[in-house]
């Protein structure tokens, strides 16, 4: 008669191995990426989680397939980077903090703190020693550098233009955020319109580059979406009949 192991678990516990595994993962370092390698290298990005203060299932839906081609990537010999932060910038966030009457830092930081615990708990190949967070300082001078040097090319202009707008978000919507009966998608008041002073880039320089999508291997929906994006325009030719009465 086989002997029984009396150790062996009879039902899987995530709370524990999955945190046994991560913790010496995380000691042994093996996620950390090194620049100095002669293998391929290979760029995996996800878009970053705002930090509205915990984590959804959309959240999982995005990030654990992306998760899972960086690991095959890396199986395959790559120098795989796949870099993990918050977008922690906007309205929302300080309107956030105003109705809960604490500091929009206070406030961004501690969602950062949270969902950053939550990430760790998923396991991903991230490298935190890279992690971003879009309000920091040493972050956001690179945004400002970015936007210096289109200012500096003519690429960045200012300009009046109708918008849409929350008076009680105090900004501006995109039309996919209008809602229902007119309303504004995260606070549910009525929008309005107004002309409205802002900065534009010139995208319209590049119309002609960004419809050649020839040489990228895309689906035809998102080549649609794209040249529907750049809304490029010929112009039109009409005729009228002329009739005398």
């Amino acid at each position: 008669m086989a002997r029984q192991h009396q150790n062996i678990p009879t039902k899987y516990d995530p709370s524990a191995i999955e945190s046994k595994w991560q913790n010496k993962w995380a000691k042994d370092h093996i996620y950390d990426v090194s620049e100095d390698t002669d293998r391929p290298k290979w760029y995996a990005l996800t878009m970053f989680p705002y930090t509205s203060g915990d984590l959804h299932i959309g959240h999982w839906y995005a990030m654990a397939p992306s998760d899972v081609h960086a690991r095959f990537k890396r199986m395959q010999g790559y120098n795989v980077l796949h870099p993990i932060g918050f977008d922690a910038f906007g309205l929302p966030a300080e309107n956030a903090a105003i109705k809960r009457g604490v500091h929009p830092h206070t406030w961004t930081m501690q969602n950062v703190e949270n969902m950053r615990h939550q990430l760790k708990t998923m396991g991903a190949i991230y490298d935190w020693d890279r992690e971003v967070i879009t309000c920091a300082p040493e972050y956001y001078k690179w945004t400002q550098w970015y936007f210096l040097k289109l200012y500096e090319a003519g690429l960045a202009y200012r300009g009046e233009a109708p918008v849409v707008w929350c008076p009680s978000c105090q900004t501006v919507l995109a039309n996919e955020q209008v809602v229902g009966n007119n309303e504004c998608d995260r606070c549910g008041s009525e929008v309005t319109r107004k002309h409205l002073k802002q900065w534009f880039f010139r995208i319209t320089k590049y119309a002609d580059e960004l419809l050649d999508t020839g040489k990228l291997q895309w689906p035809d929906r998102i080549n649609a979406m794209q040249a529907n994006w750049v809304g490029r325009s010929e112009g039109v030719e009409i005729s009228f009949a002329i009739f005398r009465l």
